[in-house]
C-alpha cells in the first residue's frame, strides 16, 4: 500500500467513507426502532461508521485513514441529523450546518494537501506501535479510533440537542456570537495552517517556527479547533440554556488537545526543534497572547 501514488490512495479513503456512510444511513431505521432515542442511535452508527473506517485502516496497514474522520464526521452527521431528525428546517439548524460545512469543508481540504497518501502515516501512530508493539492492536483501536470518536461526538451533542429540542425557539444575538466564534475559530486554523504549510517549505527542518500567529501561540490551530467547539455550545446555550451540562462536549474537547495532544507535540518537539525549550518559555501555550521576555 505503501507505494500508491497520492490520488488511488485518496479514492481508497473516498471510498472507505462512503461506504461506511451509507452503512449507516440505511442502519439507522432499525438502530432507531431498537433505541427509540435519536442521539443515542446516532452515536451507534458513528461508532460503526468509525469501526468500518478502523476495518480498512488494517487492510490498508494505515492508520492515518482516519485522520479525516474528524473533519468529515460532524459535517455529514449535521446535515442528516436535521433531514432525519427534525420536521422543519430551523434557522438554528441551518446556521450549524453553514459553520460545521465552513469548518469541516476547510480542515478536509487541508489534510488532503498535506497528505502525501499511503506512503505516510501520522507520527504519533507509529510511534504508539514502535513503544509498545504488543499493545498496538488496542491502541490503534481505542486510541486512534474510537477515543477520538467519542470525543468528537460528545463535542456535537449541544448541536444535536439544539437541532431536536430548540424547534421554533427564535435565534438571538448570543446565536450570532457562537456562529461568528466558530467562522473566527475556522479562520484562525485556515491562517495558521497557511503559515506553517509556508514554513515547511523552506530549508527550516530543524528551526522552530514562531512567527505570524505561531507567535503569539505554540498551537493556534489548536486554539481555532477548541475554540470552534465552544461555539458550537454557545449557540445552543443561546437557544436552550437550561441545558448547559452538555458543557461537557467543548470541555472533553479542551481536555484532550491540553493534557494529550499538546504534551505529545510539546516532547517530541523540544527533541528536535532548536529553541524550542526557549519558545515554551516564552510563548503561551494555547490561547495567543503577547510573548514573555
Amino acid at each position: 500500500m505503501s507505494k500508491l501514488s497520492k490520488g488511488v490512495s485518496l479514492l481508497i479513503v473516498l471510498l472507505t467513507y462512503c461506504v461506511a456512510f451509507v452503512v449507516a444511513f440505511f442502519l439507522y431505521k432499525p438502530v432507531f426502532a431498537w433505541t427509540s432515542d435519536v442521539i443515542l442511535t446516532f452515536f451507534i452508527l458513528d461508532v460503526i461508521a468509525a469501526i468500518i473506517v478502523w476495518v480498512s485502516g488494517l487492510i490498508c496497514k494505515n492508520a492515518s485513514l482516519y485522520d479525516p474522520y474528524w473533519s468529515v464526521l460532524p459535517v455529514v452527521m449535521i446535515v442528516f441529523f436535521a433531514i432525519l431528525s427534525v420536521p422543519a428546517l430551523s434557522n438554528i439548524a441551518i446556521m450549524y450546518i453553514v459553520v460545521l460545512g465552513i469548518w469541516g469543508i476547510r480542515l478536509t481540504l487541508n489534510w488532503i494537501v498535506d497528505w502525501p497518501g499511503m506512503k505516510h502515516q501520522d507520527w504519533r501512530y507509529t510511534k504508539f506501535k514502535t513503544d509498545n508493539p504488543k499493545m498496538y492492536p488496542l491502541t490503534n483501536f481505542i486510541g486512534i479510533n474510537m477515543m477520538p470518536t467519542f470525543f468528537v461526538f460528545a463535542a456535537m451533542v449541544p448541536a444535536l440537542v439544539a437541532l431536536q429540542k430548540a424547534g421554533a425557539v427564535a435565534v438571538n444575538a448570543l446565536t450570532f456570537v457562537g456562529a461568528a466564534i466558530c467562522v473566527i475559530a475556522a479562520l484562525i486554523q485556515l491562517i495558521s495552517d497557511g503559515q506553517m504549510r509556508r514554513f515547511r517549505k523552506g530549508d527550516n527542518k530543524s528551526k522552530n517556527m514562531d512567527k505570524g500567529l505561531w507567535k503569539l501561540s505554540r498551537h493556534p490551530n489548536y486554539f481555532g479547533e477548541v475554540s470552534l467547539w465552544w461555539g458550537i455550545w454557545i449557540m445552543q446555550m443561546s437557544v436552550l440554556p437550561s441545558l448547559w451540562w452538555t458543557v461537557f462536549g467543548p470541555v472533553a474537547m479542551t481536555i484532550l488537545f491540553v493534557f494529550i495532544s499538546i504534551p505529545m507535540m510539546k516532547k517530541k518537539l523540544l527533541a528536535s526543534k532548536e529553541g524550542y525549550e526557549e519558545y515554551v518559555r516564552t510563548t503561551s501555550m494555547l490561547i495567543p497572547w503577547a510573548r514573555k521576555k
